[in-house]
């Protein structure tokens, strides 16, 4: 359980599991927990009551950075305020969570060979549009950030992947290369959460949907079994039903 921003309860009663090498998808509609869900997992909100796992270790009252630590990736609703340092730049935001370990530190002094060489990888890589590794990421466009930030969390190899509404705001281009990057990650044995309202994401990159509905899980299905109008019923708070679900 947690509560929301205006401390009325935000999630009750949830309860997922996602293995390595799948992406579980979150639906519903805005509003119905889902930001709450992201961010406990992510250990920037408290969570009341409950356990969270990660990589069989209890991470529920661990911190952002031994979250981090344990294996979570983390790509935030706000990709612009939360997930990077708008004045900072390029190759500040790619190493953003690993700055103060090797290979880009020694001690306390950074090693710009080695950030310099490896935000370089990245750029190309990931194909980020930017004139210079200097460049502020905030002057980005938002498919460019949201690159920079795709670029730094699965770089970090992390057992799981929390994704909120990744591809908001995103052209057609930029959509499916960032779905693309998702099942790549899948395909290299990630855990994959993916939090979206297009049903139509959810059914072409999702191996299993869960649906959300007033903080609650209202049914976990393959995606095979899920189709538009069954996941429309759920979101609306209607209960699964034989004749109306199958």
């Amino acid at each position: 359980m947690a509560k929301g921003d205006k401390g009325t309860d935000a999630l009750a009663g949830v309860s997922l599991s996602i293995r390595e090498g799948e992406i579980l998808g979150i639906a519903g509609v805005s509003g119905n927990g889902q930001k709450e869900l992201a961010e406990v997992i992510a250990g920037l909100r408290k969570l009341n009551q409950g356990k969270i796992m990660l990589d069989g270790q209890e991470s529920t009252k661990m911190s952002p950075a031994s979250i981090i630590e344990q294996g979570l990736g983390y790509i935030p609703e706000d990709r612009i305020h939360v997930g990077t340092i708008p004045s900072f730049s390029i190759w500040e935001n790619l190493i953003l969570k690993d700055h103060h370990k090797p290979p880009f530190a020694k001690g306390l002094l950074l090693q710009n060979q080695a950030i310099m060489s490896h935000s370089s990888s990245q750029v190309e890589k990931y194909g980020i549009k930017t004139p210079n590794l200097e460049t502020p990421i905030g002057r980005l466009s938002g498919g460019n950030i949201q690159r920079v930030v795709l670029a730094r969390e699965i770089t970090r190899n992390p057992v799981a992947l929390v994704a909120a509404y990744p591809t908001r705001g995103l052209d057609i281009g930029a959509t499916e290369y960032l779905h693309s990057q998702l099942l790549e990650a899948r395909s290299n044995g990630i855990g994959v959460l993916l939090i979206s309202e297009d049903l139509e994401e959810l059914l072409n990159v999702c191996d299993n949907i869960a649906v959300l509905y007033e903080g609650k899980i209202m049914k976990v299905m393959p995606v095979e079994e899920a189709d538009e109008r069954i996941l429309g019923l759920l979101m609306a708070g209607i209960a699964e039903d034989a004749q109306l679900l199958g």
